[in-house]
């Protein structure tokens, strides 16, 4: 009886040592509202699809471990990849900011006066045996739709530390880096309107 007693628990120690890790998804997603509006811009936008620099555009989340090395996570996924996360979070924070009238992610809903048009040049945490960090780099472009003149232009590359050395904090950073930086592109495109 002991005899079998000992063989269970080693089966069960075994099938723990074997168990697959569960995958884990994630989203950028801009939800602080906290800020106020943004001034009325009265055009209404169209967000092109993102272009995303082809070694980032991929479901997996990458961190990086020092300047020369990065990895993927194995178990640790994007929900969508880069570029709809980001051409979805965008539209979504812009719209609830109330700056346009209307965002439209498809060209076809109606007459847009204004395109944005952005690239993500690189989206990674950075593993330092201290503290981890979230990176995004990006170009962004206000165009105008019917002549494609640029009315203004903002590329940043910024880095915020995760209050703890945690992926799952990763989403969040990235979020309120894009947050901050739409905020002050808006601006930009405010300012650049009203001095024509």
């Amino acid at each position: 009886m002991r005899k079998h007693a000992l063989y269970l628990i080693a089966v069960f120690l075994l099938a723990g040592c074997f168990s697959v890790p569960s995958k884990r998804y994630f989203q950028i997603v801009v939800t602080d509202m906290s800020a106020q509006l943004h001034p009325a811009v009265g055009k209404v936008l169209y967000i092109e699809p993102v272009r995303v620099d082809p070694l980032y555009d991929d479901f997996r989340v990458i961190y990086r471990v020092s300047l020369y090395e990065l990895k993927y996570y194995s178990t640790v996924f994007w929900a969508k990849k880069p570029d709809a996360l980001f051409r979805e979070a965008m539209g979504d924070y812009l719209l609830k900011k109330e700056g346009f009238p209307r965002v439209m992610l498809d060209v076809l809903q109606g007459d847009p006066e204004i395109v944005l048009r952005s690239n993500v040049r690189l989206i990674e945490e950075i593993d330092n045996p201290k503290v981890w960090f979230g990176r995004l780099a990006m170009d962004l472009e206000f165009l105008e739709f019917k002549s494609g003149r640029s009315i203004v232009r903002h590329s940043f590359d910024k880095r915020l530390p995760l209050a703890a050395r945690k992926v799952r904090l990763l989403p969040f950073t990235l979020s309120g880096i894009l947050m901050e930086e739409l905020d002050i592109v808006v601006r930009k495109l405010v300012g650049a309107l009203e001095a024509k």
